[in-house]
């Protein structure tokens, strides 16, 4: 009996090691089970899922009613289905995380901005979307009148634009145009429609948004005029990363079939 003692202990010990190795084992597959890694970053272990930066706002990604729908919206969905790409939208208002989080590579694509140099020196550009122009948007008194009438009006004025918007060379071109300084207000976390209703409710003078989405918010506050347009019609695109040339080539094919059909002309009517 005393020879079975030290086997028998021997046992037990060995034992107790398989159940602790057992254990680390178990807790170790529990750590590495949760990645530390961030939402947004974690998509890209999808593969092909294109991640795209939406920009909120009426025209562009909206909740009409209990329907989300947009320009950009609907265009890009039907993109995602034609081309067989798994897309993940993330909608946004600070316009100038999204556009530095584009250039570093969380997201891949933005939707949409007006095609110009400042744009175009960070991001490859789309063939045009759709089109729109920059306006002047400012409360008019009960009769319709505006204390803006004309760009030469706007010398030493101040106007808020979101921050990173194109809308600040075209006003810092204005400035040189009529020959005296025009005040940039950069705000960096407001939607354009956020400003639209600023301005509609007196807290803010003035303020440059596109068109279209002005004249949305106009349905909702009859009193916001945008009479005053300070650009050119414009080529809204679509912003990629500058190393994805492929999926510049891939959305640039699309564009080129999807704008040939009627489908198109019923979404641009549609908004």
């Amino acid at each position: 009996m005393k020879t079975l003692r030290p086997k028998y202990g021997q046992t037990i010990i060995y034992v107790i090691l398989l159940v602790v190795a057992f254990i680390a084992m178990t807790m170790a597959r529990r750590c590495t089970s949760i990645s530390p890694l961030p939402e947004i970053t974690q998509s890209k272990s999808l593969g092909d899922t294109i991640d795209v930066a939406i920009l909120y706002g009426p025209t562009s990604y909206y909740l009409y009613s209990d329907t989300l729908g947009g320009i950009n919206l609907d265009m890009l969905q039907a993109f995602g289905k034609e081309t067989a790409s798994p897309l993940k939208f993330w909608p946004i208002v600070n316009l100038h995380d999204a556009l530095t989080r584009l250039e570093n590579g969380k997201y891949d694509m933005l939707a949409s901005l007006p095609s110009d140099n400042s744009v175009k020196q960070r991001f490859l550009t789309t063939r045009s979307v759709f089109l729109d122009r920059m306006v002047l948007i400012q409360l008019s008194d009960t009769s319709g009148n505006t204390p803006i009438h004309s760009a030469l009006e706007l010398s030493g004025k101040t106007i808020h634009i979101q921050q990173d918007s194109p809308a600040a060379m075209r006003i810092s071109n204005l400035s040189n145009e009529i020959g005296d300084s025009i005040y940039i207000k950069a705000e960096q976390d407001m939607s354009e429609e956020y400003l639209c209703m600023l301005v509609a409710t007196g807290k803010v003078p003035l303020a440059v948004v596109n068109e279209k989405i002005a004249n949305k918010m106009q349905s909702q506050y009859p009193r916001l005029s945008y009479d005053n347009p300070v650009s050119f019609t414009q080529f809204q695109v679509w912003l990629i990363n500058k190393d994805d040339t492929l999926l510049l080539h891939k959305a640039n094919n699309w564009l080129d079939e999807f704008q040939s059909k009627p489908d198109y002309r019923q979404l641009i009517e549609k908004y």
